[in-house]
């Protein structure tokens, strides 16, 4: 497996799994901009059935004003993307990718671009405390089956 972000799976049902990824980010200040549908994308436009996966575009409204500010093309690598699809066992998975991804654990960027650098740190901080919580809210539901949690960052 490819290290694409945060990855946990979570013994809920695809659509508990949604809606509590959701409420986890907005807890932690953190909007979905859009939701894709991409079983149903690929169902229009291919005729073929696939698995359920959804994938949210997100942001953090004060943290993109400030990094837009800083530098107007960073909004290339801004958003945050976090996919939710279900597995063949009744489990879900929840990928998050990291904003500033491509350049997040580049020195010479950080040293470069300080401010932008503090931004996704804050980001990122922010991301981890919402997939924790999401852990700990899919624990709390099934006690007796633990959670599996890989961080790939």
């Amino acid at each position: 497996m490819e290290n694409y972000g945060r990855r946990i799976i979570v013994d809920l049902p695809f659509d508990a799994a949604l809606k509590k990824a959701t409420e986890v980010l907005r807890d932690e200040g953190i909007d979905v901009l859009s939701q894709c549908d991409v079983r149903g994308y690929f169902d229009r436009h291919l005729h073929h059935d696939f698995r359920r996966y959804v994938l949210l575009q997100a942001a953090i409204p004060r943290l993109t004003l400030d990094a837009l500010q800083e530098d107007l093309a960073v909004g290339a690598i801004l958003p945050i993307t976090v996919a939710v699809y279900e597995l063949a066992d009744g489990e879900t998975a929840v990928i998050v990718g990291e904003p500033f991804g491509p350049v997040l654990s580049d020195q010479g960027w950080r040293a470069a671009a300080p401010v932008l650098a503090a931004l996704a740190d804050e980001a990122c901080d922010r991301l981890a405390r919402a997939i924790g919580r999401l852990q700990h809210r899919a624990a709390q539901r099934a006690p007796a089956t633990p959670t599996v949690f890989e961080q790939f960052t």
